[in-house]
């Protein structure tokens, strides 16, 4: 369980920031999207491997902080919905699959920085939001790069522990 808390917490961070810079009709919508598809894709039978779960969810991530990086992208509705609606999936699938529910561990952190990345893209801190979002891309591309290190002797735990 704690091998998903990560994940879910950073994709609702870069769902939030990837609606933010949408008209708030369009935000409201698209957030209304996501925790829907969380919660109804959650419900499902857990998938049989949670490795491609988890790695459509740091896809998800990657794609949804890139898009603050492209100016003009989420302003139209279909590519908000779009993005809300694959990261909502993602989390439900990844958290079907640990068998956990994901609302409490997606949904506020999704909401707190949708609420402050619009705020501050109102108010003209843009770069502030576009380096939250490139931290983001830098730990899912070292996720990506540690996941197929082989694992030395150093690295597990003693069997005398």
């Amino acid at each position: 369980m704690s091998t998903i808390v990560l994940p879910l917490t950073l994709l609702g961070i870069a769902t939030g920031i990837a609606i933010a810079q949408a008209p708030s009709r369009t935000r409201a919508i698209a957030f209304i999207v996501f925790a829907a598809l969380c919660s109804i894709v959650a419900t499902l039978p857990p998938a049989a491997a949670s490795e491609r779960a988890a790695v459509a969810c740091w896809i998800a991530i990657a794609a949804c902080a890139a898009a603050i990086h492209w100016v003009r992208a989420p302003r139209h509705l279909a590519l908000a919905l779009a993005l809300a609606g694959a990261s909502g999936a993602c989390a439900g699938a990844l958290a079907a699959a640990a068998g956990v529910r994901p609302e409490l561990r997606v949904l506020p952190p999704a909401l707190a920085v949708l609420l402050l990345a619009a705020w501050c893209l109102r108010h003209g801190a843009r770069v502030a939001v576009q380096v939250v979002a490139s931290w983001l891309i830098a730990v899912v591309l070292l996720v990506a790069s540690v996941h197929d290190l082989h694992v030395t002797p150093g690295d597990q735990p003693d069997h005398l522990q």
